[in-house]
């Protein structure tokens, strides 16, 4: 099946109740609904997509040096595909980040929307992968 990753960082200040009063509940140039948006589309057939709650995510990969670092990130949200070749893809969230999450099926596939709060400072060090900044190994920023 294809998947596809929609992300959005909701902005906080949004206001529905101008939005409504003044532009028919949609946004408007002084008042945002999103401040920015991200969507992937898992390259390849996938077998299965789960999601996994309450999750320790390990962060891998190079530091400059070539040196291979592994940190552990808690309490992550993690949507997991499962692809027809066994390999498997995951895209991490700090829970603290997630205002909402949702699942639909499309004429295409499976579409899952990730909405994440503008409140808390986040970071996204590569594509897919939503850090609350607090949680994010210092000796990487």
């Amino acid at each position: 099946m294809k998947v596809t990753l929609n992300v959005k960082l909701v902005n906080s200040k949004f206001d529905q109740a101008y939005a409504d009063a003044e532009y028919d509940g949609k946004e408007s140039d002084d008042n945002i609904k999103y401040l920015w948006e991200d969507e992937f589309v898992v390259q390849g057939n996938v077998a299965s997509i789960k999601v996994k709650n309450n999750a320790v995510y390990q962060l891998k990969g190079l530091m400059p040096d070539d040196t291979e670092f592994c940190y552990d990130i808690p309490d992550t949200t993690i949507v997991e595909c499962t692809m027809d070749n066994g390999s498997v893809m995951q895209f991490p969230f700090s829970k603290k980040l997630i205002s909402k999450t949702d699942k639909s099926q499309t004429a295409s596939g499976v579409l899952f929307s990730v909405f994440l709060k503008s409140s808390k400072p986040l970071v996204n060090p590569m594509d897919g992968v939503y850090i609350l900044e607090d949680d994010f190994p210092q000796e990487l920023m």
